[in-house]
């Protein structure tokens, strides 16, 4: 008797914590918020611009549209197309069924399921379209009397109306993260770290996938790499537990400083075997970061056959003045510098690696001097000891 009430107990509990909302509080009020005031101006607007006596002025596949809407904004479903479309496509398919099948059980199955295929092939799938089609046929005489005028009064005016209603409540509403969806929302300059090219797959791969698979995922393609690099980031935080920067960066740093020459900074990565350096002022302050890639970048606009001879000639020092070409470190040094306090967790600089391509980040003790250096190879070297990598 105990184990099966530990059996029921633990149920109850799993039931609870999937019911548990996957959004914030703050998102289901603006969510809810946001449904009031739309469908309020759409049934107030519709009321006020059709003659409520002869003609429907609202139908029900609104509401269904409205959670949509607001409440998975970032769906495929509920882009402009197929908001728009899935409404004015379903309820067409609607109105010709009803007007050409005298069977109602035959003509409301084929509304639905003539409406769903229609839609799959104009790729407008929106699931309260289903609704609209079977309005048409089952909605009496009031609705069936319209005949096509139903697809635009009261359809299309309800999408026209709910439509706008949705921009404006999300401009006075909502600071959501920008998404491609039907809401256009402002960009969230607070987001923590964008990862878009960091998946060892490209947009096409996972398109690809989803055709092989046959099935329909409510999720965009850019949502699915997004989510895929953000899983690989806790994954990294999970495994690499509580190590901070102190704990792995380098201590003893090669370091050049603004006047030295591109010569001397060079010998140095050579002879260090290092691809970059910071450039330190006389008491141990960031000025900035001089890598290989800059040196390159640097001698590409030089003569010369290969990457070496251009190389040669740009470290070369030139007598006289009238010469344009870099002489020191500090003209070609990249400023400012991205760097992290010596007791940040190692995930933030896995973050800052993916998201802005650098391999090497200046670590600066609690005076902001510098006190060492983190590269990605020493982070690739601790996620393989955790198993990880």
């Amino acid at each position: 008797m105990h184990d099966k009430e530990s059996h029921l107990m633990h149920l109850m509990t799993k039931l609870l914590t999937e019911l548990s909302p996957r959004q914030s509080q703050q998102e289901i009020a603006i969510s809810s918020s946001g449904a009031v005031i739309g469908i309020g101006l759409v049934a107030w607007v519709s009321y006020h611009l059709v003659d409520s006596t002869a003609l429907p002025f609202i139908v029900a596949s609104m509401g269904a549209a409205a959670v949509l809407l607001y409440a998975a904004p970032h769906s495929p479903l509920t882009r402009p197309w197929s908001f728009v479309g899935g409404h004015l496509v379903s309820a067409a398919v609607g109105v010709t069924c009803a007007a050409w099948i005298p069977d109602l059980f035959l003509a409301s199955g084929l509304a639905v399921g003539l409406a769903i295929f229609a839609m799959h092939q104009l790729n407008c799938l929106h699931p309260p379209g289903g609704a609209a089609a079977l309005v048409a046929v089952i909605g009496g005489d009031q609705i069936q009397s319209l005949g096509y005028l139903y697809v635009l009064i009261p359809v299309g005016l309800n999408v026209l109306i709910l439509g706008g209603a949705v921009w404006l409540t999300r401009v006075l509403l909502a600071q959501r993260r920008q998404a491609k969806a039907f809401i256009p929302y402002p960009a969230d300059t607070h987001e923590e770290y964008d990862l878009p090219n960091t998946a060892p797959f490209s947009n096409d791969d996972l398109t690809s996938a989803l055709q092989e698979i046959n099935t329909y995922i409510d999720v965009t393609i850019e949502d699915l790499n997004d989510i895929y690099t953000r899983a690989i980031s806790f994954a990294h935080q999970r495994s690499l537990g509580t190590m901070v920067c102190r704990d792995i960066m380098t201590h003893q740093v090669i370091t050049v400083e603004f006047g030295d020459s591109l010569r001397d900074a060079w010998t140095l990565m050579q002879q260090h075997n290092i691809k970059s350096l910071p450039v330190i002022s006389r008491v141990r302050r960031v000025n900035g970061i001089i890598t290989v890639s800059d040196f390159k970048l640097e001698a590409a606009q030089f003569p010369g056959g290969t990457i070496e001879e251009r190389l040669k000639t740009l470290i070369k020092p030139t007598s006289g003045m009238s010469s344009n070409k870099a002489e020191v470190v500090g003209q070609l040094m990249v400023s400012p510098v991205i760097t992290l306090p010596e007791d940040a967790h190692v995930s933030e600089a896995v973050s800052i690696f993916t998201a802005h391509g650098i391999s090497h980040i200046p670590i600066l003790n609690h005076e902001r001097r510098l006190a060492g250096m983190l590269s990605r190879t020493d982070v690739a070297h601790s996620l393989r000891s955790s198993g990880t990598a």
